[in-house]
């Protein structure tokens, strides 16, 4: 047994012919294959998570401009609009 036993439930007849196919276009074997894959597909998504985090940290520093508020018809301030406003101008540190 060449240890793709367990490959050959995890993937129909079709799918596991095709990685064997790679696999052997790069001249690895069949395990080695999906090992490198599945390493290389970890790392894809390591990077893709830091360069969100590390947007998302550049984003919380932006200055928000200055927002004229508006007026409710009584000539009084909407709440929910001024806490809006006062999140987006003083985003708390624990986000």
């Amino acid at each position: 047994m060449d240890g793709t036993a367990l490959l050959r439930e995890l993937f129909t007849p079709d799918e596991f012919d095709a990685v064997r196919s790679h696999a052997d276009h790069l001249g690895v074997t069949v395990i080695e294959y999906v090992r490198r894959s599945a390493a290389e597909r970890a790392l894809e998504r390591l990077h893709l998570a830091e360069a969100i985090e590390a947007q998302a940290l550049h984003l919380g520093k932006l200055s928000i401009p200055q927002v004229e508020r508006a007026r409710c018809r009584d000539g009084a301030s909407s709440p929910a609009l001024d806490r809006f406003l006062d999140a987006l101008a003083h985003p708390s540190d624990g986000t």
